[in-house]
Formats: C-alpha cells, sequence, structure tokens
C-alpha cells in the first residue's frame, strides 16, 4: 500500500515535465577588455578566447558566456570591464535556414552565389579554368575550388610550381571569401591582356579554395542577422556548436593558444582532423606534390603572418629569412604590419604551422582590413571594405604567385 502513492507522484511529476514548455536555448554574447601587458599575458588569454583586437596593452573581443565564466574563474584579475552585448535564441535551428546577408551587404557571396560564379567561370574560360570540390562540409556542402593554369592538360603532380589561396576558415570573416573570389577573377579576367599576370597564369598553377567553413559561414548570416559565429557546425551540445578550424591542424596540436572546452570560441576539437572540413584540405594540399607557397585570409587588424604560432621561437636558417624577407615586402604594398605569428600571442594547431611544419610549404596569413575595429564591427566591416581590401593585396599576391617557383630566389640580391 505504501508504493501506490509514490508510483502517483512520479505519475503526476512526468506528466507535469511531458506538459513543460521546452527550454529555449540561449547563446549570450559579451564585450570584454582585458588587460595584457605582454606576450605572455595574451598567450595565456588566448587559452581561454579568441584575441579579436589588441591595442598597445588591452585586449577586447566578443566572447560567449562560457568563456566568460572561464575567464571569471581563471584569470579574473586581467578584467576591465565586460559588458552584455546581445542574446541569441537557437528555437528555430532546426528550420530550414534562410541565407542572406543583411540589408546593405548584398554584394558579399553566399555560398551558392560562391559555386555558381565559379563554376560560372570555369564554362566561360575552359582552356585556363577548372572547377573542383576538395570535398565535403559535415553538413554535406561541397567545399568549393577552382584551378587556374594554362597547364590544364597536364596532369596535377607535374612540377609546375603551384600556390593556393583560401578564405573563411571562420565563419564570420567573409571578407576573407570576397578578396581571393575578386582576386580569381582579376587574373581569369587580365588573361592575355595583362603581360604580368598572362606570364604567371602560363607557368603556374594557382589554386583557390575561397570558402574553407560554408557550414559555418552561412550559419552566421541565417535569417539576414550575423551572429558573430566563428566555427564549424559540429554539434558539442546545446548552443556551443563547433569546432574552430584554425585550431584543428595536427602540428604542435593543442600546445597552446587553444582549448579544450567545447564552449570556446577557439575549442581545438577532440583530436587533429577530427572535422571532415580539416580533412578534406589536408587531403587536398597533400595531393599537389608542388605546392610551395599557401596564403590564408583571415580578418581583421591588416597584418602579414607566418610561422611560428605555436612557439615564441622564430623558425631558423634560410627559411626563417625567406618568411621575413616576404613578408616585409608585401607589407610595403599592403601597408599591413609584419610579423611573426606568436608576437601576438602563442597559438596551436593553425594552418600554416601545419602547411610549414608538416609539408614544408611557405605559408602565409593576411589579416585584412579594419587595422581596428570596436565590438564585432571589425568582422562586418561592410560592402565598401571589398574593393579598397582587394585592391590592396593584388600587388601581394602576385608577388606570392611569382615567388612559388622558389621562394628562397627572395634572397638572391642579384634578383633585386
Amino acid at each position: 500500500m505504501r508504493i501506490i502513492p509514490a508510483i502517483i507522484f512520479l505519475a503526476i511529476s512526468a506528466l507535469a515535465f511531458a506538459k513543460a514548455p521546452p527550454q529555449v536555448q540561449k547563446r549570450k554574447l559579451y564585450f570584454i577588455h582585458l588587460k595584457a601587458k605582454n606576450v605572455e599575458v595574451r598567450s595565456k588569454i588566448a587559452n581561454f578566447i579568441h584575441i579579436d583586437q589588441l591595442v598597445e596593452d588591452s585586449i577586447y573581443s566578443v566572447i560567449n558566456q562560457v568563456e566568460l565564466k572561464n575567464i571569471k574563474r581563471e584569470i579574473p584579475h586581467l578584467i576591465e570591464e565586460f559588458h552584455l552585448l546581445e542574446e541569441q535564441s537557437f528555437e528555430h535551428y532546426l528550420d530550414i535556414p534562410k541565407y542572406q546577408f543583411p540589408k546593405g551587404d548584398e554584394s558579399f557571396h553566399t555560398y551558392n552565389e560562391v559555386v555558381s560564379e565559379l563554376k560560372a567561370l570555369a564554362t566561360k574560360y575552359p582552356n585556363i579554368v577548372q572547377y573542383f570540390s576538395i570535398g565535403k562540409s559535415l553538413e554535406g556542402l561541397d567545399i568549393p575550388g577552382i584551378k587556374i593554369t594554362n597547364k590544364l592538360d597536364k596532369k596535377r603532380g607535374d612540377m609546375v610550381p603551384a600556390i593556393l589561396f583560401t578564405g573563411s576558415h571562420h565563419a564570420r570573416e567573409h571578407l576573407s571569401t570576397e578578396v581571393p573570389m575578386l582576386l580569381l577573377r582579376h587574373l581569369i579576367e587580365s588573361y592575355g591582356s595583362d603581360k604580368t599576370i598572362t606570364s604567371l597564369v602560363d607557368n603556374r598553377v594557382i589554386y583557390f579554395v575561397p570558402l574553407v567553413n560554408p557550414d559555418g559561414a552561412m550559419w552566421d548570416i541565417y535569417d539576414g542577422k550575423y551572429k558573430t559565429w566563428r566555427k564549424n557546425r559540429r554539434s558539442t551540445g546545446a548552443w556551443t556548436h563547433g569546432v574552430d578550424l584554425n585550431r584543428n591542424y595536427s602540428y604542435k596540436w593543442g600546445t597552446g593558444g587553444s582549448s579544450k572546452d567545447h564552449g570556446s570560441e577557439v575549442y581545438m576539437g577532440p583530436k587533429p582532423f577530427s572535422e571532415p572540413e580539416t580533412k578534406a584540405m589536408k587531403k587536398f594540399v597533400e595531393s599537389i606534390s608542388n605546392l610551395r607557397i599557401l596564403l590564408s585570409f583571415h580578418t581583421f587588424s591588416e597584418l602579414i603572418l607566418y610561422p611560428w604560432g605555436h612557439s615564441k621561437y622564430p623558425v631558423s636558417g634560410k627559411d626563417g629569412e625567406v618568411f621575413k624577407k616576404m613578408a616585409t615586402t608585401m607589407s610595403k604594398w599592403n601597408k599591413y604590419t609584419p610579423k611573426q605569428a606568436s608576437g601576438l600571442y602563442v597559438a596551436s594547431g593553425d594552418t600554416c604551422d601545419w602547411a610549414y611544419g608538416e609539408r614544408g610549404i611557405f605559408c602565409f596569413t593576411f589579416e585584412l582590413s579594419p587595422k581596428w575595429a570596436w565590438g564585432s564591427a571589425g568582422f562586418y566591416p561592410g560592402a565598401k571594405a571589398i574593393v579598397p581590401t582587394f585592391k590592396a593585396n593584388i600587388r601581394p599576391a602576385l608577388y606570392l604567385i611569382e615567388h612559388a617557383a622558389d621562394p628562397h630566389g627572395v634572397l638572391d640580391t642579384k634578383l633585386l
């Protein structure tokens, strides 16, 4: 008889639970100001968050509630100020997505527009352009690419020097797709009329993968509203989706400047190359035996970065001289600041450390415009930034294409 009340209680509780409305998941974004007097402190901060903006000895970033909790627990003495920016609801996550840029930013490419434009160029210029996919994203989208060369009749593994340009490892960095899209169109449409570009296309194999993270990039503009989304769309629990693809490469993975916390914007994943996007990049890069230079476009801060990112120590020997020489030369044209990546803060598992550390590829990261901005504005500079940023980087891009034959040649003073 004593069991009956318990059964009734459990039944009533279960009914009440069943009728309770589902809890809406919220992603809270905060603007935070942290004090960081040197690179060691910045590197410590980078274990918890992505450093969006560095101004003298201050760091400014947009972070989520998990990151704020971790900072309050681990490094509260570095907090100068923080405040809530917005709350994002995820109750409609399972709806059919509506991918469109906010009003005024329609000049940016959606995923479908990137694919359509690349295919159209391959159709219009079949003698020098070839469309391809390097693989599938987590949500099954092709990761589109294009090959530009006058050597399409030859196999990919021949000895023609090759270079690769990539964009949008990080979802919210849409300008990093637009610059390579304009650059590849400029190369294609200038072929035959511009002597320098014609010569480069005749004697190089030039690859572009302008949208490495299509799932994340399109989620960032879901329903025409920016979400400050950085990672891919790996489900890691509730609203804490995503792996930071630029912390998921294998070379010195997990040795600093990344996080094991699923909720962190620099979550490095459970293991190197855990994500289909980075696996596809790895397989593609390894398939190009003659690839000598890689340029990864990101935003923002107007920087030219080169290895190492995982270590404060520089690349040694002649290769180190090449990195410095090339970065310094390009900075004279785009007015960006050349710097070893770890000079900002230590970060491991990124594209360039892997490309150089495991493949011997001279790899640079361009952090595009603007030079500085408050809050999330730096990631969303507006359509007005597209053309000027592209124009600032034409000459550096041509310089890299030229020296893909022999990067060490930049040290030959006879060529100056």
